[in-house]
């Protein structure tokens, strides 16, 4: 095994809420007016039309918040290729540099797209060698231009890590952009705790979309306190919180934080309340323009994945009996969430499991005309390398599209993992009754890299290792309008905490800024981001700092160039 060592520096911004960038003194990261003039420099590279590529991912943030980037051939902020890439390394495939005031108010920024060492495509797919698709490096590099730091979201155009994709911005970007410049969004706040009601730093905190199945997130602070913006409303989020998994990725604040609160690490778990924590039942959180906000008070993080007890039985059997999940007609909710798991020593890359089985009773609908059921099963943004089959059943009858299963998405040939179905309600009552039945075996490594594209980006680091939950939603919509359950009242858990062991840490406070790396893997260094104190500013006491974000590769012999993962930063 090869090693690679690189002299890098390291971000100083605290990134509390989504991905969202902060000064040494906490102060946000951001441009003060709406319009950001932009100069397109030496497009004519590789061989493509790179001015047309650098629009398109101009045009990703445009769509995604008021704030607007416009090209102007006189701007003093910069988009630019160089062929003398000496000062930064042949590693450095881009950098971003931002400088700002104390304030944390943007005044320029510049990107730097190395083509001394590589070679930019004008098609996506999976980067090889020096041929990286020039679209995922500039809408990431635009991200760091806003004000966004890095994000553990595994399709976020702002995960440190290059892959087939990056350049279509995600749910979780969208939100981040949003939190910063626009407004009359929601927002989902609260303290993460564990035993004897202490904060605890570094959590990735996860909202699971009942619509789209994607992820928005933020990170707890050193007091446990997370606050996640730019949501939509009129919808409803899940809830999941797990350790981070590369902290020096996104900030030195975190390189001290710890997860060793229980027997073991803490694992993934949803938010339930706590009459409910062991029925594996998590809590919808409704935001709406009547409630567009909500504290959720306090959420504790779990030392074991917490599932209804009649499943677990069931998953101990030598054969599933099905389970009720969704009663209609007792519960009266539109909606409803359920954990299961499958567990890696009943996981072959060879062959599927013996299936969960679920039961969905709709029989007591009214006025079900037009109505549908929308049902999703979510495991791949939290990291679980599971392929999945489910079949579902209106009474006794197979629907169309079953069995569902995973998807390759082109043109950047991307793995879909989760799973969606949608069935319209029957006039007949007893015509409305579901079985669900559900089956995994475990991804290939080489199947997901090599043949289909990326499952889950930086697969040594991200992948999921033991631990596999999956989230079934199941919802009620009027034709495409999903039906909500406002008014429901949210429980915390400052009755039941868990993790006993659980001490305060506090954050990183070390303003070194260069630490040297050395990457345990033959495939690709992962890049950090630096913030260089360029001194005293312009004006009296205003202390202008230099933010430089950038892309590193490793340097690979040619039998490893198949098998490349490239990381950014």
């Amino acid at each position: 095994m090869s090693y690679f060592g690189f002299l890098i520096f390291l971000i100083l911004n605290f990134a509390w809420s989504h991905q969202s960038s902060k000064t040494v003194t906490d102060k946000d990261l951001k441009w003060n007016y709406s319009i950001i003039p932009i100069r397109i420099e030496d497009t004519n590279t590789s061989g493509i039309n790179a001015n047309q590529i650098i629009q398109e991912s101009i045009q990703e943030w445009n769509n995604a918040s008021v704030l607007e980037i416009s090209p102007s051939s006189n701007a003093s902020n910069l988009i630019t290729f160089s062929n003398d890439f000496s000062i930064y390394g042949s590693a450095v495939i881009g950098i971003t540099e931002v400088s700002y005031g104390t304030t944390g108010v943007i005044n320029t920024a510049k990107i730097i797209l190395n083509e001394d060492h590589y070679n930019f495509k004008d098609t996506p797919g999976i980067a090889f060698g020096n041929r990286v698709y020039l679209k995922d490096v500039v809408t990431h590099e635009l991200g760091h231009l806003l004000g966004l730091g890095h994000s553990e979201v595994l399709d976020a155009s702002m995960f440190y890590a290059n892959f087939p994709g990056q350049s279509d911005l995600s749910d979780d970007d969208v939100a981040g952009i949003r939190h910063k410049y626009s407004s009359g969004l929601g927002k989902v706040s609260g303290h993460i705790q564990g035993g004897h009601k202490i904060g605890v730093l570094g959590v990735h905190v996860q909202l699971i979309s009942r619509t789209s199945g994607k992820i928005v997130s933020g990170i707890s602070d050193e007091t446990g306190y997370f606050e996640i913006g730019g949501l939509n409303l009129n919808e409803t989020y899940y809830l999941y919180t797990s350790p981070l998994k590369k902290t020096e990725a996104i900030s030195t604040h975190y390189s001290n934080v710890q997860s060793e609160f229980c027997p073991s690490p803490y694992v993934g778990s949803f938010f339930s309340s706590c009459g409910r924590q062991s029925d594996g039942l998590p809590q919808g959180i409704n935001l709406s323009s009547n409630v567009p906000e909500i504290d959720l008070g306090v959420i504790t993080i779990n030392c074991s994945l917490r599932t209804q007890a009649d499943y677990t039985f069931e998953k101990l059997q030598s054969s599933f009996n099905p389970i009720t999940i969704f009663d209609y007609a007792k519960e009266q909710k539109n909606e409803k969430s359920y954990v299961g798991f499958f567990r890696s020593d009943e996981l072959t890359e060879t062959s599927f499991t013996e299936e969960d089985h679920f039961i969905l009773d709709l029989s007591g609908v009214t006025l079900p005309t037009g109505k549908m059921l929308d049902l999703k099963l979510v495991s791949q943004p939290l990291g679980h390398p599971i392929e999945y089959e489910m079949e579902v059943y209106q009474s006794g009858t197979e629907i169309s599209g079953s069995p569902f299963k995973m998807e390759t998405i082109s043109p950047a040939g991307i793995l879909r993992l989760d799973l969606n179905a949608s069935k319209a309600l029957s006039v007949n009552p007893s015509q409305n009754i579901f079985e669900i039945k559900i089956k995994a075996r475990k991804l290939s490594y080489d199947y997901a890299y090599d043949e289909a594209g990326f499952a889950i980006p930086d697969f040594q680091n991200f992948a999921s290792k033991t631990h596999y939950p999956y989230l079934i939603i199941a919802s009620l919509k009027q034709g495409l309008t999903p039906i909500l359950d406002t008014g429901s009242v949210l429980s915390d858990n400052s009755s039941c905490l868990d993790a006993p062991f659980t001490y305060a840490v506090k954050k990183t406070n070390d303003q070194s800024l260069d630490s040297t790396i050395t990457p345990d893997s033959d495939v690709a260094l992962a890049a950090a981001c630096a913030t260089i104190d360029l001194g005293d500013g312009p004006g009296p006491g205003s202390f202008m700092m230099l933010l430089s974000m950038g892309f590193l590769f490793s340097l690979l012999a040619l039998s490893l160039v198949k098998r490349a993962k490239n990381f950014l930063s």
